[in-house]
């Protein structure tokens, strides 16, 4: 493997507890002493001590200390160890602190949590800082031999030209390897086979320092076996793995609802009796003539045509102008179970044209069906929009892609230090999005009766929403994305545009919808002839005519029954659910 030349452990890199720092201002870190010791496994305990001086009375109360867990080496590769906290002190006394992701690994927060009209912890003077934390472990292997690697602490302390002293403490039997030829990047002194002191004098901060390497004979380190290199290269990739794979779920969901023609249903080249059965005829004719407006009246003649063929009620004609009688009474359709079944058989869009047609005052023994038409227009569309929906089902693939991109975008945000930058980018995405859908879609957000009520919504639109937007701009505006942070908020941003996408698609219908529709299409054509289908009967054609008459082709196939009827030599037909003249 390659030597690692930039493994900065910037244990001292002191920042605020705001994106804005001021810690030039309130803060001077005079020394940053770290101790190393090494054990026989290649892990390492970590002991940190910062004197920092406090400048000011009113300071944020407390400092970060910046971990960092991945690496690059020489050839660019990243590597990832281990970090676990066991102390954060200050003055020698435990001291509260949490930790923060970011993508070289943990930031952890030493001190009160404040604001600048709140009182400092912190008071002036000289403060310490003390840290502790275990690494995993740092060694490779090179042929027969074993690299110990430590990273070059303490190159970089915020800025500071701190003097910075780190002692090492490592297994006997090594090699120190000298190092690269980086004139004055700092001073080694082996003082003993199993201690090595590194100095950094005063005004030498921000520099790429080269590691410290010692060579040991195979063997030395215990462990490294196959699995846990295969462990460590996996946690060396975890983030970047993370970042592809809300990509990846985007384009394989979109190939497959984009995919090509091999991988789509077989289309029908025959006519699918068993779809005629599973549909309502007024959902034939809304899907034949993609959802247009013209398509109601054709849905409400065809399941008039299907009540008349199911012997619920008789038609004078398939005119604008027809009559309806002898409907079937209510006490008739529930006096027993095999009248409950044929009548609870019949498609919701069908008993809804029933019961409006019902609602129509008499004249006579008969009802103008052309008078009920206009009032069952809206609800019978959302009858057969409803039935549409339910054909289609749920589309659990897609709404687990969501859901794994959404976790996975959490995910990479949290890790790389990105969640609130993340969840201010969502904010003044889609905060503009419900309003748009409130002013589009008001029936889905009704108004509420109570006054009160009311007054709440009012305020959340005209100053929650706002003022939610000017803190996530502000919060945008003033937090910095280090480089490293860049390709992980472009991930990030590509996963909110795949839930888009995929939410986007869901409208898309699904191969069962697609198989429907296009069998709506080879109805059309059998009607008219111009394919072979059902063997032609009474039975035949009255299943099929309420279909004719929503495709609009009952001319056609009523002129193929009649020519089959006198092929057959058959007696005039006169069926019992036409109204005689």
């Amino acid at each position: 493997m390659p030597r690692f030349l930039s493994w900065l452990m910037s244990c001292a890199i002191l920042v605020l507890l705001t994106s804005c720092s001021d810690f030039d201002k309130e803060f001077t870190v005079q020394s940053a002493k770290t101790t190393i010791e090494v054990s026989t496994d290649g892990t390492a305990f970590v002991s940190e001590s910062f004197d920092i001086l406090v400048k000011k009375a009113t300071n944020y109360g407390g400092v970060y200390v910046d971990i960092p867990q991945r690496f690059k080496d020489s050839l660019g590769s990243v590597h990832w160890r281990d970090f676990v906290l066991v102390a954060a002190r200050r003055d020698g006394s435990d001291e509260y602190y949490f930790k923060e992701n970011n993508v070289p690994g943990y930031s952890i927060y030493v001190g009160k949590e404040h604001c600048r009209s709140c009182p400092a912890d912190i008071v002036t003077g000289v403060t310490k800082i003390q840290i502790s934390y275990r690494l995993g472990r740092l060694v490779r292997q090179e042929g027969d031999r074993q690299i110990l690697f430590l990273p070059a602490y303490m190159g970089h302390v915020h800025g500071q030209g701190a003097q910075k002293t780190l002692a090492l403490r490592v297994p006997p039997g090594g090699t120190l390897r000298p190092l690269r030829n980086i004139p004055g990047a700092y001073d080694v002194i082996q003082k003993a086979p199993d201690e090595i002191v590194v100095s950094i004098a005063a005004g030498k901060g921000d520099r790429i320092l080269p590691d410290v390497e010692v060579e040991y004979p195979g063997g030395t380190f215990s462990g490294g076996t196959s699995d846990s290199r295969v462990w460590r290269w996996l946690s060396d990739h975890f983030l970047p793995f993370l970042s592809i794979l809300g990509p990846l779920i985007v384009g394989l969901v979109v190939i497959l609802k984009f995919r090509p023609s091999w991988l789509l249903p077989a289309p029908l080249i025959a006519v699918d009796t068993r779809m005629t059965e599973s549909i309502s005829p007024a959902l034939a004719a809304y899907l034949f003539r993609d959802w247009r407006a013209d398509a109601a009246k054709a849905a409400f003649m065809a399941s008039v045509c299907h009540l008349a063929v199911k012997r619920t009620l008789r038609i004078s004609s398939l005119d604008e102008d027809a009559e309806a009688s002898d409907l079937l009474a209510k006490h008739e359709r529930r006096k027993g179970k095999p009248g409950r079944a044929k009548w609870y058989s019949l498609p919701a869009a069908t008993r809804l044209v029933f019961g409006r047609i019902g609602r129509e005052r008499p004249v006579g023994d008969r009802r103008r069906l052309k008078n009920a038409r206009p009032d069952v227009r809206a609800e019978l569309h959302r009858t057969v929009a409803e039935e549409y929906r339910k054909i289609r089902g749920i589309d659990r693939w897609s709404l687990i892609a969501v859901v794994s991109i959404l976790a996975l975008g959490i995910a990479v945000s949290r890790y790389s230090g990105l969640f609130t930058f993340s969840a201010a980018i969502c904010g003044i995405l889609f905060i503009p999005l419900i309003v748009l859908m409130m002013f589009r879609h008001p029936e889905r957000f009704p108004v509420p009766i109570d006054g009160f009520q009311r007054f709440k919504r009012a305020v959340g639109l005209i100053v929650g929403f706002p003022t939610l937007m000017i803190f996530a701009i502000s919060y945008i505006c003033t937090t910095e994305v280090i480089s490293e942070q860049r390709p992980y908020l472009a991930a990030i941003l590509l996963d909110i545009v795949g839930i888009v996408i995929i939410l986007g698609m869901l409208r898309m219908p699904t191969p069962k919808q697609q198989q429907i529709h296009n069998n709506m299409l080879i109805l059309n054509r059998y009607f008219r002839g111009e394919i072979d289908g059902p063997a032609m009967s009474v039975e035949c054609y009255e299943h099929y005519l309420p279909f004719a008459v929503a495709l609009d082709a009952e001319h056609y196939w009523t002129e193929r029954f009649n020519f089959w009827r006198e092929s057959e030599k058959m007696d005039a037909y006169a069926p019992d659910w036409r109204i005689s003249s």
